[in-house]
């Protein structure tokens, strides 16, 4: 089998896992869905936990849903109603449209890290303390070049985080904060130990199944020591930032409460450390983002998308990439 069709095989294979996990959770649970587009909130999100009588629900209750978010993505990514539950997320990084045999993404802008193709994500254990918000404690897992040769498999960057959800009438919110400690060779290898950070996820429903989405986020990085002037390739920190900040205004029709098309444009500013003045910052390439997503049960989303570059608009510039996030338990 040739590269070309073992990249499509996975692409199947991966979204079929998707589908038989939202089956089997659709058959283990009998939580029903919300819709996406649903304007009304109740009163006051509901503290109290479920109080089935079933041995497994009086070993893990459940939270009641306050229906605090009913868009899907943000539903997903809160994770289960459970008090205590597993969460994964995991992203394929693929090739360009221009060269499916290339092993490598682009790198406009010389950034520190791996670029090349990937299956990169997280495995975590929650805990739920109240219908909105959670604690959880988990690792990331990155397997490199999966279609040419298997490069490595790391298990690294050990997080612990925050989150929590709110909503003003059709503005709808997530918040997480984070430490994570690094452990991928690119960054400790410029001295980098870890960082702390804060993202946000806001959507705001416009009727007619049309809506505007707004992620931002703030990283913090933590070195163990100075930098050090000088390319990478030269035992340098090279375009190694001391923090960054980032925003993805977007605009997304639901075509139905499990279905949605989705576009977004990138944009990142980072305090370079070579600079001198914390201030400093530079501009990174705009990036684009057209996708879909899709729903399967509530705690199970499936998103493929392409990404490109507004100043390299350009087939060789273009990824396919998929991303996803459940939750078991």
């Amino acid at each position: 089998m040739t590269k070309k069709l073992c990249l499509f095989a996975m692409l199947f294979v991966f979204a079929g896992v998707f589908t038989g996990l939202g089956f089997s959770e659709a058959q283990a649970q009998s939580t029903a869905t919300s819709t996406v587009n649903a304007p009304t909130v109740s009163a006051a999100p509901a503290e109290a936990t479920s109080t089935a009588t079933s041995g497994s629900t009086l070993l893990n209750k459940r939270f009641e849903d306050s229906q605090t978010l009913t868009d899907a993505k943000l539903r997903a990514e809160a994770g289960s109603l459970s008090k205590l539950s597993a969460k994964a997320s995991i992203s394929y990084y693929g090739p360009t449209f221009g060269d499916l045999e290339s092993p490598e993404q682009p790198n406009p802008d010389g950034s520190i890290g791996n670029y090349s193709q990937a299956m990169r994500g997280s495995v975590s254990a929650r805990y739920r303390l109240t219908s909105d918000s959670t604690v959880s404690a988990g690792t990331g897992i990155s397997f490199i070049k999966p279609f040419h040769g298997w490069d490595r498999t790391d298990v690294n960057n050990p997080f612990i985080s925050y989150d929590f959800s709110d909503r003003f009438g059709k503005l709808q919110m997530r918040n997480s904060a984070g430490l994570t400690i690094s452990t991928v060779p690119n960054y400790t290898d410029i001295g980098q130990i870890g960082g702390v950070s804060w993202d946000n996820s806001l959507i705001y429903g416009l009727g007619g199944g049309l809506a505007i989405s707004f992620e931002s986020g703030i990283n913090y990085w933590i070195f163990n020591r100075g930098y050090r002037a000088g390319s990478t390739r030269r035992g340098g920190d090279g375009n190694a930032s001391q923090y960054s900040l980032s925003w993805y205004p977007g605009l997304k029709y639901n075509v139905n409460d499990r279905f949605n098309i989705n576009t977004s444009a990138g944009f990142s500013l980072q305090n370079p450390r070579s600079a001198s003045d914390s201030t400093s910052l530079l501009n990174r390439t705009v990036s684009l983002r057209l996708g879909f997503g899709y729903a399967f049960t509530r705690d199970i989303y499936f998103a493929p998308y392409f990404q490109s570059f507004v100043t390299q608009l350009a087939l060789n510039t273009t990824t396919i990439n998929v991303s996803g996030v459940f939750s078991v338990l």
